[in-house]
């Protein structure tokens, strides 16, 4: 009989949609069989970053590792298989329906990530039952937020410490030239024991590599992460700006509206949101929602962050911070919101938001 969306099988009967000729092996905890006429996988009902599970609404991670003819299996339009995804749940397994390939990470030797997006997509309801809440965590908290317009420096080692862990080893730190502005080389001890500060999507440029730019007259300190521009600010040597004007160079140098300090916090609020493990993302938002986005979260008092490229503000929470720019019209605005724990996210089910991803 044909499986609907929600059915409780027991888990051979699941399996038995792969035929007799089946190849069984486990992914994180999941169990992944395929034949000659379907693939099939069973995943527990977990919350985790490391075990095979329903992530969201939308999509099952499954984590390697996997032998690598799996990828032929999934991604190869010649021999892609239907997928049917399983939860065990109730003594059974729940029909969550067919999946396709998304992403996906592989070497020669193994599988180590796989994305599946449902074809259909869960209502809050059978999410909660197919990944139960994790844990509960401590989230950063928002004392740094406090500081912005009165100490720059500390709001920095705040949100940092609050943010990134600590992982870097206690050493001495690389020696910092002596005319490297104070909150650059502030950011640099930083990054000693929390190296994730110099950027997972764009880049700060160790203290050893900081170049002269194309003039001879600014030393660039930071890159976009395809090279399509860089940051810099004025080089005289001897001649020590406490806290310079940062310029955005892409054909012409322009200004960033923020001076170096507060740029700095910017590009780490920048980086939280474009690269935490959970995220809440929507490319149409209209406008008049903004006072309902801001009713849950506080505004980081700063000018645009990335004026002359796409200006964008910063709104946090605790242990979450929401990147916002208006789209090329204006009429509509395009928010990104990264979170250290899905359960920052949760106050935001409540919005009438079109998330293209809600990962809360």
């Amino acid at each position: 009989m044909p499986l609907t969306c929600l059915d409780l099988v027991d888990e051979a009967e699941a399996l038995a949609l792969v035929g007799p000729d089946a190849e069984m092996f486990t992914m994180g905890g999941a169990v992944v069989a395929f034949g000659s006429a379907e693939l099939v996988v069973i995943a527990d009902a977990v919350d985790s970053v490391t075990t095979s599970c329903v992530w969201n609404s939308r999509e099952l991670r499954l984590y390697g590792p996997g032998p690598v003819k799996l990828a032929a299996r999934i991604w190869d339009v010649g021999t892609r298989l239907p997928l049917h995804v399983f939860i065990r749940l109730g003594g059974g397994c729940v029909y969550l329906g067919t999946a396709r390939p998304g992403t996906g990470q592989w070497s020669d030797s193994e599988v180590l990530l796989c994305v599946l997006h449902l074809d259909s997509p869960l209502g809050q309801e059978v999410l909660d039952r197919v990944r139960p809440s994790g844990p509960s965590s401590v989230l950063p908290g928002l004392e740094w937020l406090d500081h912005v317009n009165t100490d720059r420096g500390r709001a920095l080692e705040l949100f940092v410490k609050g943010w990134f862990p600590a992982t870097g080893a206690e050493g001495p730190v690389t020696e910092i030239p002596a005319s490297v502005p104070w909150a650059l080389a502030n950011l640099y001890r930083l990054a000693a024991r929390h190296p994730a500060v110099l950027g997972r999507q764009n880049g700060i440029l160790p203290a050893n590599g900081l170049l002269l730019d194309d003039s001879a007259e600014r030393l660039a300190f930071g890159v976009e992460n395809q090279g399509g521009w860089t940051w810099s600010f004025l080089w005289q040597p001897g001649a020590i700006d406490t806290d310079p004007t940062v310029w955005c160079e892409d054909d012409q140098p322009v200004p960033e509206q923020e001076p170096l300090s507060a740029f700095l916090l910017q590009f780490q609020l920048h980086e939280a949101a474009l690269t935490a493990p959970y995220l809440a993302l929507s490319h149409d938002v209209p406008r008049d929602s903004l006072p309902v986005l801001e009713d849950c979260l506080r505004r980081v008092p700063l000018r645009p962050f990335l004026s002359s490229i796409a200006p964008r503000d910063f709104l946090v929470g605790p242990g979450l911070v929401a990147d916002v720019t208006p789209d090329w019209d204006e009429s509509t605005l395009q928010v990104w919101i990264g979170a250290t724990h899905r359960s920052a996210l949760y106050p935001l089910r409540r919005l009438d938001i079109p998330w293209s991803r809600f990962d809360g």
